[in-house]
């Protein structure tokens, strides 16, 4: 799921850098390409800033999959030392 949000966000943020260019590029140039970048914003940075957002949060996603696994390593990698020690403990015992 997380490599699907990051691609999902990273997808719209290449769309909403397109979309602006392409309306600069048909405002023609000079005042009316700033005019229409301007006229672009209320939708553009919001869009953008979710874009950014869901690819964040895809990666947060990824980064959490991978701490999970991690412990879930150490768990059995201390459960492994704790029956080691246990089983020397019996035999010193012994």
């Amino acid at each position: 799921m997380g490599k699907v949000l990051m691609w999902i966000g990273w997808i719209g943020i290449v769309l909403v850098v397109c979309a602006l260019v392409a309306l600069m590029a048909s405002a023609g140039q000079g005042s009316y390409a700033l005019l229409a970048l301007l006229a672009a914003l209320p939708w553009a940075a919001p869009a953008f800033i979710g874009s950014v957002l869901v690819a964040a949060f895809g990666s947060m996603l990824l980064q959490l999959n991978a701490i999970r696994a991690a412990t879930e390593r150490q768990a059995e990698l201390f459960a492994q030392l704790l029956d080691g020690k246990k089983k020397r403990d019996a035999a010193v015992e012994a």
